[in-house]
């Protein structure tokens, strides 16, 4: 029988998300923790933090055991979404939208995604083959998932440069929320300002499409059959658009780097691009979006990796360290778009498993044989990293051809 440690009985550790070095690079960090055990206690906020896949899948698939992180989301969206919710209820409030996000419903839409990414890329392509270094994020990559999810949400083409605004801004909640510093409380009040200036936005364009009708994502939420409050309503939409342009930009970002470090494995995509949807798989494995997030113990005892924990502790789940976890991946450091296919944590897991997987997939595709297809050889100089580092990304990526 497997011993059964008890909370005070685990490893403990400092480590500090804020450090500047953990944006760059959090990996060396989350190492020193999965070398001390398969639970270790963060010593400063007290979280028990988990680094193996198959621990990290469970607290973050099994609602009924692990609370959501709800104070965060709506911290950030202003309301309660799908991801505080529990079933029933949480499958009911994903229906209303989850044909829009299936396969085969996208494969519909995909020459719309491709027009898009047709339109953002020209002239980024243009400035490189002209010698230029081109930033790909403000170039490309905030653009291009922006305009595809308003235009989903039915957003006017007008607003189109506001949402990324205010989607840019909302991302400082989760940058500064524990920096106490006033650099730190300015960033939360401007999100805290772009949150409320989207939802007054969007609590129009709910009430319009009450009126008018119509057969966008935000008329569909409107007039579902489902009951919902009003701040429910606005807040799903407002997360909408903050995870269509935030995580997917960021995903874009790293398929972007990763091929360029590995142009060995990018010139097998030339000559078969079936390959690709793969290599966008093992960048996200590779380099998490999504570096950690937080759960919390419902029932005294539940045990973890070994450990039984008490009724309302913090897990901190390491989502990026799960996904190089080496009882699952060999050299699992390594870039290799040829890994035998297996779920990682990029997306999430279980009932909270991330909507627009399917879409943030199409859109990266598309943009990658599109880079492919016209300037094959792009290299990245060394990425600017933003101050997030839960939803990590950089914040530029300069792009140049070889000269």
């Amino acid at each position: 029988m497997t011993e059964v440690l008890s909370a005070q009985e685990v490893p403990t550790i400092r480590l500090d998300v804020l450090d500047p070095r953990f944006v760059v690079d959090p990996y060396p960090f989350m190492e020193e923790v999965r070398a001390l055990g398969p639970v270790v206690r963060e010593r400063e906020s007290g979280y028990f933090l988990v680094t193996g896949y198959r621990d990290a899948a469970r607290v973050m698939g099994l609602a009924k055991s692990f609370a959501s992180d709800v104070e965060h989301f709506v911290a950030l969206f202003g309301g309660a979404t799908m991801e505080c919710m529990d079933n029933p209820r949480h499958d009911q409030v994903k229906s209303i939208w989850a044909k829009d996000f299936q396969r085969g419903t996208l494969a519909e839409r995909r020459a719309f995604v491709e027009h898009v990414v047709d339109e953002q890329t020209r002239d980024v392509i243009d400035r490189l083959r002209a010698g230029e270094t081109v930033d790909a994020v403000t170039g490309m990559t905030r653009a291009i998932p922006t305009i595809i999810i308003a235009t989903m949400m039915g957003v006017r083409p007008e607003d189109f440069r506001q949402f990324v605004q205010w989607s840019d801004d909302m991302g400082g909640v989760l940058e500064a929320r524990d920096d106490g510093s006033p650099e730190g409380r300015a960033r939360v009040e401007r999100a805290n300002r772009a949150t409320r200036e989207l939802n007054a936005y969007l609590l129009k364009e709910v009430a319009r499409r009450r009126a008018e009708g119509g057969d966008d994502l935000v008329a569909k939420m409107a007039t579902s059959d489902v009951p919902m409050a009003e701040d429910e309503i606005v807040a799903s939409n407002t997360q909408l658009v903050f995870a269509g342009n935030e995580t997917t930009s960021k995903l874009m970002g790293y398929a972007i780097a990763a091929l360029a470090q590995h142009p060995e494995q990018r010139r097998e995509l030339l000559h078969d691009r079936s390959l690709v949807p793969q290599s966008i798989e093992e960048a996200h494995r590779w380099t998490s979006v999504l570096v950690y997030n937080l759960r919390f113990v419902k029932e005294e005892g539940t045990v973890v990796g070994g450990v039984a924990l008490p009724k309302d502790a913090t897990v901190m789940v390491l989502q990026a360290a799960a996904n190089r976890d080496p009882d699952r991946w060999d050299d699992p450091s390594a870039f290799d778009l040829h890994r035998p296919p297996q779920a990682h944590l990029g997306f999430g897991a279980g009932l909270h498993s991330c909507l627009g997987l399917n879409l943030a997939r199409l859109e990266t595709e598309v943009l990658i044989n599109k880079l492919l297809d016209e300037v094959p050889d792009w290299e990245v100089l060394e990425p600017a990293w933003g101050t997030n580092p839960m939803v990590r990304g950089a914040s530029a990526i300069p792009l140049r051809l070889p000269n």
